[in-house]
């Protein structure tokens, strides 16, 4: 099965006046099309970065990352924005909506960078995007008349109307209860079994990590497995 994303020798090093912090040292990692991948590590140790630096959020200071194949080095930022608009969505374990829009206008946000989708079409495709998450009777509402449950899903929907072939997810159930949680996991497990969607999910729980087809283990910004 091929490769959906490719980290060939990653390192992220942060620099100041006074200190060089190693984010990420020499990580390499294949990840193949349908496969549902957990990360973990004490904190610190380089998960988030190595989430951002894989979904083009930020850029490594060396190596090179492949999304399908197609190398990210050397790409100008409108080409990046681009790709990653079309392939990767977002979960993160605070949610990122905006309370000042209703729920139905949030899912529909990634869809507003995308050339050739008219809005009855976000419409319909956020619309779907909540069925799949169970939140159908909840369009018209806003963030803050929510459970932390119910905005995750809003968050997932969100991610997934793109219909995108990898889902990020940065602790996506950190803030929730563990009956809130599983809820979340189901909904991914789903996406991954019946979409076919690869997930790559950070997380300090190891009962989840344990659902998923493979856990990579990081410490100190190496990979240690």
């Amino acid at each position: 099965m091929s490769n959906v994303i490719t980290l060939e020798n990653i390192s992220k090093i942060y620099s100041t006046k006074e200190i060089e912090t190693i984010a990420l040292s020499n990580v390499n990692l294949e990840v193949k099309k349908g496969e549902f991948v957990s990360v973990m590590g004490p904190s610190g140790c380089g998960k988030s970065t190595m989430l951002n630096v894989m979904g083009l959020l930020d850029a490594p200071t060396d190596g090179n990352v492949l999304i399908d194949n197609l190398a990210t080095k050397g790409m100008r930022d409108k080409a990046l924005s681009r790709l990653r608009n079309e392939k990767i969505g977002f979960v993160f374990q605070s949610f990122h909506l905006i309370n000042d829009l209703p729920v139905i206008d949030n899912v529909e946000l990634p869809l507003l960078y995308r050339k050739g989708v008219w809005s009855r079409e976000r419409r319909k495709l956020a619309k779907e995007a909540l069925e799949k998450v169970g939140l159908s009777a909840r369009t018209k509402h806003y963030p803050n008349q929510l459970s932390g449950g119910q905005r995750q899903r809003v968050a997932i929907a969100r991610a997934i109307i793109g219909q995108p072939e990898i889902i990020l997810a940065d602790e996506p159930t950190g803030n929730l209860d563990s009956k809130m949680g599983a809820e979340i996991m189901e909904i991914l497990h789903r996406l991954n079994k019946e979409e076919g969607a690869t997930i790559v999910m950070v997380t300090h729980d190891e009962r989840l990590a344990q659902q998923t087809d493979r856990i990579i283990r990081l410490f100190d910004g190496a990979r240690v497995n």
